[in-house]
Parts: structure tokens; C-alpha cells; sequence
């Protein structure tokens, strides 16, 4: 898109911005809105009337979270700072995606499907790719068990939460983002700390938490 007659308006941030209800995440930690979404808008501010469309920027986050798990499978705290960078600006480009689709009125169901999914797929290979770096790094099976442990409940946690969705009939999606921003944040911090192997422990606990809240949400929900 050029800047001339017929071009966008110029970019609203506020336009941007999802219009759903925000996952229980205590103010303080709401990094997906409060450093997230502004570096995202930095993107989106860069290329909103060029012809780069959201689809575009879904794959870049693909791409780079790729290379994310590519740095984690090193084995070395160099190498997990470098992932937890990469993971970092993996899921700028996530948000900058939906945002660009907002603020252009390009949103489609496609799209939304589309980022829906490849976030799944990627999170599962990066997950995985800290896993067996982590284990390559420390040589613990014990680690390696608690990170296998923790993909396998976070799945479970995921398959529930979208199950409860399809029952309840509630098409709004993304509201997952917002811990999934937060739990970016932590990989990079905890790698910079050099205890990526932490982040597993954080991670069986919360999947736990939630699998016990979707649970006790279906059977509070009303009966069809």
C-alpha cells in the first residue's frame, strides 16, 4: 500500500488492540500489553502502508521462533540467551500480526486460525528444543524428565482449554496471549540467569493449576 488516494488512515494504536476479555493475570505482570504489544506497534508502525499483509508477519514469527529453538538446542548459557532473545522477538512479530490485521480492518477467520495454529506448533518445538538443551547442558536426567513432564501437561492444559471453548461456544480467541507473553519473558530472564531448567518446575506447577481451572469450569458451566 503506497501513501497516496485510497491509502490506510494513518496507523491507531488503540485500534490495534484486541477487544477481549484479558486472562487472570495480575496487573503488574502484563508484559504482553505493557512491553509486548508496544514493541509489536513498532513493527506494525513500520510497514502498515507498505505491502508486507499480517500473514506476513505471522511466518516471520514463525521463522524467527525456529531459530529459537535452533539457539536453544545448543546446550550453553551463551546459546540459551540467544534462544530466549530470539522466543522474545518471536512473539513481538505474534503480536504484530494481529495488530497489523486490526488496525488495517484485514482481520479474517483464516488468519486467526492460521496464527492460532502456528503459535501451537512452534511453542511445541521451542519447549522441545529446551528440553534437550537444557539436558545437554546439565546432563540430568531428572531435568530431562521435568521438562518431558511439563510439554506433556502444558498440552493437556491446552487440549482442555480449547475443548472448554467449543462447549461454552466461545468463539474469542487470543486470550492465551497474554501468559504466553509472560512465560517468554521468563525463558529469556532465567536464561540470562543461566537456570533455563527452572522454567520447566514454573511451568508443571502453572499447567497443573490450570488443567484443575478448566476442569472445575466445565462442570460449574450451565448443562446443554
Amino acid at each position: 500500500m503506497n501513501d497516496q488516494a485510497g491509502s490506510p488512515p494513518n496507523y491507531e494504536f488503540r485500534k490495534s488492540l484486541k477487544d477481549v476479555h484479558r486472562y487472570p493475570v495480575p496487573e503488574a505482570l502484563r508484559v504482553e500489553r505493557y512491553l509486548t504489544r508496544p514493541l509489536a506497534s513498532l513493527i506494525v508502525r513500520s510497514v502498515y502502508r507498505s505491502r508486507i499483509m499480517p500473514d506476513h508477519l505471522t511466518w516471520a514469527s514463525f521463522v524467527v521462533g525456529l531459530s529459537a529453538a535452533a539457539a536453544f538446542l545448543g546446550g550453553s548459557q551463551a546459546y540459551f540467551v540467544a534462544g530466549g532473545i530470539l522466543a522474545l522477538l518471536s512473539s513481538i512479530f505474534d503480536c504484530a500480526d494481529g495488530m497489523l490485521a486490526r488496525a488495517r480492518n484485514q482481520c479474517t477467520e483464516r488468519g486467526a486460525f492460521m496464527d492460532l495454529m502456528l503459535d501451537r506448533i512452534i511453542d511445541f518445538i521451542v519447549l522441545g528444543a529446551m528440553a534437550i538443551g537444557t539436558y545437554r547442558f546439565l546432563g540430568s536426567t531428572a531435568v530431562l524428565i521435568a521438562a518431558l513432564l511439563a510439554m506433556a501437561l502444558l498440552s493437556l492444559q491446552s487440549t482442555l482449554y480449547y475443548l472448554l471453548l467449543i462447549y461454552l461456544r466461545d468463539t474469542r480467541m487470543g486470550r492465551q496471549a497474554e501468559v504466553r507473553g509472560l512465560y517468554v519473558v521468563v525463558v529469556t530472564m532465567l536464561s540470562i540467569l543461566n537456570r533455563p531448567h527452572y522454567f520447566f518446575y514454573l511451568l508443571i506447577g502453572l499447567s497443573l493449576i490450570g488443567i484443575f481451572c478448566q476442569v472445575g469450569l466445565f462442570f460449574r458451566a450451565p448443562r446443554r
